[in-house]
């Protein structure tokens, strides 16, 4: 055989590779304060708070359970955890840990967590590190080991003396890894999860740059960037649904305040990118024809979207473009099979209101992979805003969603890419509130359609009028009080019903008596009736109940009374001069 000589070049090449194979038997990849505190100088730790979430509490929900998962029956969990740290900085000494099985039986514990030794991390280096008995993590900590004899999600729980809202009611770790290892003692990450991750950083003024890995139902998986947040303490879920769910998205999209909410937990979070070998990677989906719709007279309007795969698709109603009126845009969602669907809208906008008939806006359609929504409970503040990123399958950042018009802050249904940060809000818009950001991955999205919208009309008009007057019903003149229902038709050609009750208010019945002859111009009284509320307005020009007249001629008053009807009466006065004195005759 002729002996291969290396030049230069392909010597460096297979430096390289072999430098590449070093880095990557390595895997320095541990799954814990690697992923939440990025740096030393970073602030994040995993949190137990019983008062404010059940996460990873010993007997809790399956959607608050800390996982791990095994593949292969042999597999190790490896684990260790730093300094407990109550709220008022002392350690907790009595902190308790069991690990479970798929199956709920226990394979490790119940017992006190180690404050030295196997179990006890006590450097970020050795936590970021990971377990030293996985190969090629020289300089981690000492790790608690379990060989995995069943597959599935193992779940590791925790328990210390709680007695309510004050002292101690938390427990911080100062650093914490879980990783798994396989037969070879090789790392194997994307294998930690939970649905309800409860972190802190420490103090309200600290920032969290961590970030997590969300793996939606259609195997989309998206990478949040916490990227400076500044919460005291908050929980971390993802749903395609939001904050509530009630099936109309523009409800349940909205950041609420309060936190009574029972947030529906669905996706799993992971530390790493899932692993594909377990979690493998969904295909994209996309619009295959043309957006076509048909607006009913019942106010409803159906939207025909073909698709070629089962997913979801997002609408966006863009119902006023003028500047400042986003609330009344919406953003809806719906289920959609392979084929042509039929979506319909039911004619409210953005605030719940029903859009007029007549009203000409757009809608565009996304065909949605991965929707997330990542409703927050209590962050605080995030001067900067997340960042988020897609990961598998390739493609662009997906553009930021949010809507916290219900907790005093701003509303942003165009998208925001977060190349730098989207969804910033101030503390008093996150204390104690929930906040909401949503976004996907689309491959399709449909050019906008134009919607001329239309609507019947069916109301009900209360209206009034004095006695004897009239007004104009459906071009007919009415007197009378009582109901009147008129057929009509819009421009946009919908039939229209519309009720008039209409009711009479009392007229002031004003008579001031005969007509009046005097001689001589002698004075005259002449008085308007009494009513609650009259207001009177003589010929004269005197306001008062009551005139007295000398002169000739016909005198009229305007009485106004409290339902602002005006009753009107009118009175002659004459007044002839005295006859001159008869002569008298003597005899």
């Amino acid at each position: 055989m002729t002996p291969m000589i290396l030049t230069g070049c392909k010597k460096l090449f297979i430096t390289q590779i072999l430098i590449l194979f070093l880095l990557l038997s390595t895997n320095l990849l541990a799954e814990g304060t690697k992923q939440i505190m990025p740096t030393t100088s970073s602030f994040g730790e995993l949190q137990l708070m019983p008062s404010f979430s059940n996460f990873a509490w010993f007997d809790c929900g399956v959607d608050d359970r800390l996982n791990i998962h095994i593949k292969t029956v042999g597999e190790k969990i490896c684990f260790g955890f730093g300094d407990r740290i109550d709220n008022y900085g002392g350690n907790i000494s009595d902190v308790q840990y069991r690990l479970r099985k798929p199956d709920g039986t226990i394979a490790m514990g119940p017992a006190n967590l180690p404050t030295s030794g196997a179990g006890y991390i006590s450097t970020y280096n050795q936590a970021t590190i990971g377990p030293n008995n996985l190969t090629g993590n020289t300089g981690g900590y000492t790790p608690l080991t379990h060989t995995a004899t069943m597959t599935g999600d193992y779940y590791i729980e925790f328990s210390f003396n709680y007695s309510g809202w004050g002292s101690p009611d938390r427990c911080r770790f100062k650093y914490f890894d879980i990783t798994v290892g396989n037969s070879a003692n090789q790392e194997v990450d994307g294998r930690v999860w939970s649905k309800a991750w409860q972190f802190t950083s420490g103090n309200q003024n600290n920032e969290f740059t961590g970030s997590l890995f969300v793996y939606a139902d259609d195997g989309i998986v998206t990478k949040i960037d916490f990227n400076g947040i500044q919460p005291y303490v908050f929980t971390v879920y993802c749903n395609p649904t939001g904050i509530t769910n009630t099936g109309v998205f523009e409800v349940d999209r909205k950041s609420k305040l309060g936190t009574s909410y029972t947030v529906n937990a669905q996706y799993k979070i992971f530390l790493n990118d899932p692993d594909i070998t377990v979690y493998p990677t969904g295909a994209f989906g996309s619009i295959t024809g043309p957006i076509t719709t048909d607006s009913h007279c019942d106010g409803n309007l159906d939207i025909f979207v073909p698709v070629n795969k089962t997913g979801k698709v997002d609408i966006f109603f863009n119902i006023n473009p003028l500047p400042g009126t986003q609330a009344e845009d919406l953003s809806l969602t719906a289920n959609v099979n392979v084929g042509n669907n039929t979506i319909t809208w039911n004619g409210l906008n953005g605030m719940g209101l029903p859009v007029p008939s007549g009203t000409v806006f757009t809608i565009t359609v996304t065909y949605i992979n991965g929707l997330t929504n990542l409703p927050m409970r209590d962050p605080d503040t995030h001067p900067y805003g997340f960042k988020v990123s897609l990961i598998r399958p390739a493609g662009p950042s997906p553009a930021l969603f949010w809507d916290d018009s219900e907790v005093g802050g701003s509303v942003n249904l165009d998208g925001c890419i977060s190349t730098t940060g989207c969804h910033s809000f101030s503390y008093s818009v996150g204390n104690n509130n929930y906040i909401n950001t949503w976004w996907y991955a689309s491959s399709t999205t449909g050019d906008p359609v134009t919607v001329n919208y239309r609507r019947s009309y069916t109301g009900t008009i209360n209206t009034s009028i004095c006695e004897g007057d009239s007004i104009l019903i459906n071009g007919i003149w009415v007197y009378a009080g009582g109901t009147y229902v008129n057929n009509l038709m819009n421009q946009q050609g919908c039939d229209s019903i519309v009720t008039t009750n209409l009711t009479l208010r009392p007229t002031p019945i004003v008579n001031l008596g005969p007509d009046t002859t005097v001689c001589n111009g002698l004075p005259v009284q002449f008085t308007a009736p009494t009513g609650i509320g009259y207001q009177y307005l003589w010929s004269t020009g005197a306001t008062t109940q009551t005139i007295i007249v000398t002169q000739s001629g016909t005198y009229t008053v305007n009485v106004t009374n409290s339902a602002e009807c005006t009753g009107q009466g009118s009175v002659n006065y004459t007044s002839y001069p005295k006859p001159p004195p008869k002569p008298i005759y003597h005899d």
